[in-house]
């Protein structure tokens, strides 16, 4: 089943208990076993212990950061890039994450988009790491690109060699995604990272795109070239990102600028998803400087992604930014209507430059007049509300389009969407604080913005059976195999 198709409008008639537990492993279920202990880290308990504890102990973070939402690390033997990789891990000793979401490249096979492991555990020397098995199943269902390809985890290191840092660092009980990338593309790669948000409603979420960097050049091109890199990625542009590490721009010498450039990209698209986002290189090293061999090394980055604005439920737009996007959605619709350009502000508040997904109503003398939106963050927050102001005004096929004689006596609301939650319980929606999103296995989808069962007097059932009419469904579709997201709305 797929939640969402990946499309991004979506036309409304405006005015019109606790989630379920996680899986864990257990003997009872598939467990995968460490296909890299004695190679890449140590295969016996103790001395893998040691180890991690004495990186940990000479790493060059030693204050916590609680706002780590992502990060970028190595994954090579631990004698090469174990001291670059205990830097992130030093940065979040002891935050309490609910999941991990391990995002890395496919070494060994080759495959189109994204293999989420089936199973309910990784094993190392140190003990398990569970699975969460709802987790991972939800984004097999409902990513058009994702599967489960066995043979992507069975013996890739890159995935497995980050467990030992965090089974030290992180309080027990955490659980991990497991997630290999083969071939995919940015639109691919957005969408992924919006189906993770999904999930940090209720979970506190850490994504770590496993990466090394350049590939055996010389130890002075990999220095030229992993700067680049690096400045690429906190740079934050995803595309740019991607662009910059083209195989196409493959220097002689080097056989890729970094392993784990999917992943990587996933994260940026992850981390750009929320404000203030501040990405930090920890440090960067290349093998050369523990082998000792400058001829052909590798290279490898501890970067992290840091927000004071870590929970998504208190996204509010601030009454200063309110004001710029009225003025811009009542710009849009005039010189649309009036033939003419119009260009957003040249300075505007770095919240507006996040991606969210908002929808604008237009009314006449207390008519509806037009109404379109967008549910997926796929643009900065100001360019949705231009366009969807646009759009509402010339093309909601429900009414002609707005003409000049009418602009005098338009009134504009405009509704800020907080990213999608998982809804597994329609009974925990909250009727005038809630929206809702539903979907089912043909394709069909509906939503309905937080104030319309306010405007229609509908209770909780009321506004369900209202949300399955509204994609075509039968009015008890929710009760049966649809999937539910929520989502809050900011009305202004």
């Amino acid at each position: 089943m797929r939640i969402l198709a990946l499309t991004s409008v979506f036309l409304i008639a405006c005015g019109g208990n606790s989630p379920a537990q996680e899986g864990t492993a257990d003997s009872g279920g598939m467990l995968r076993p460490p296909a890299v202990a004695g190679r890449f880290y140590p295969g016996d308990s103790a001395t893998l212990g040691t180890m991690v504890d004495s990186l940990l102990d000479i790493s060059l973070m030693q204050h916590p950061a609680a706002g780590v939402i992502a990060g970028v690390v190595p994954h090579a033997g631990y004698v090469f890039s174990g001291a670059t990789a205990a830097d992130f891990y030093s940065s979040i000793e002891g935050v309490d994450y609910d999941v991990v979401v391990l995002i890395g490249p496919s070494h060994r096979v080759s495959f189109n988009g994204f293999s989420v492991f089936e199973g309910n555990g990784y094993l190392t020397p140190l003990g398990d790491v569970s699975v969460a098995t709802e987790i991972a199943q939800r984004l097999r269902e409902s990513h058009p690109s994702v599967s489960f390809v066995p043979e992507a985890h069975e013996s890739e290191h890159c995935l497995e060699v980050q467990l030992p840092f965090l089974q030290k660092v992180l309080p027990s009980g955490f659980r991990i995604v497991p997630i290999v990338v083969g071939n995919t593309g940015p639109d691919e790669l957005r969408y992924m990272a919006e189906l993770i948000l999904a999930e940090s409603f209720d979970k506190r979420i850490l994504v770590i795109a496993s990466s090394d960097l350049s590939h055996f050049p010389t130890r002075e091109l990999a220095e030229e070239v992993d700067l680049l890199t690096v400045e690429a990625i906190l740079d934050g542009d995803m595309d740019s990102f991607l662009e910059t590490t083209s195989a196409d721009l493959t220097p002689r010498g080097l056989d890729t600028f970094a392993c784990g450039r999917f992943p990587i990209a996933l994260v940026m698209s992850y981390s750009a998803l929320y404000p203030d986002v501040t990405p930090e290189l920890l440090s960067m090293t290349t093998s050369a400087e523990f082998s000792g061999d400058d001829s052909e090394v590798v290279g490898y980055a501890s970067i992290l992604f840091e927000t004071p604005a870590f929970e998504p439920s208190e996204w509010n737009i601030s009454p200063e930014a309110i004001d710029i996007l009225l003025e811009i959605a009542a710009s849009s619709v005039r010189c649309a209507v009036e033939g003419e350009n119009y260009s957003l502000p040249d300075s505007l508040p770095g919240e507006l430059e996040v991606p969210r997904g908002a929808f604008v109503t237009l009314t006449s003398n207390g008519h509806l007049r037009g109404c379109i939106g967008s549910m997926r963050p796929i643009s900065p927050l100001a360019e949705t509300v231009m366009f969807m102001a646009r759009s509402a005004a010339l093309e909601d096929p429900r009414f002609i389009p707005v003409t000049a004689s009418e602009l005098q006596d338009l009134e504009y609301e405009i509704s800020v969407l907080t990213p999608l939650q998982i809804l597994d319980d329609w009974r925990n929606v909250v009727v005038g604080t809630d929206g809702l999103l539903i979907s089912d296995p043909r394709g069909r989808s509906g939503v309905l913005l937080p104030q319309v069962p306010l405007e229609q007097d509908w209770n909780r059932v009321e506004f369900m059976e209202g949300v399955c009419l509204k994609a075509g469904m039968d009015r008890n579709a929710y009760l049966g195999n649809v999937t539910l997201y929520r989502f809050q709305a900011q009305v202004f």
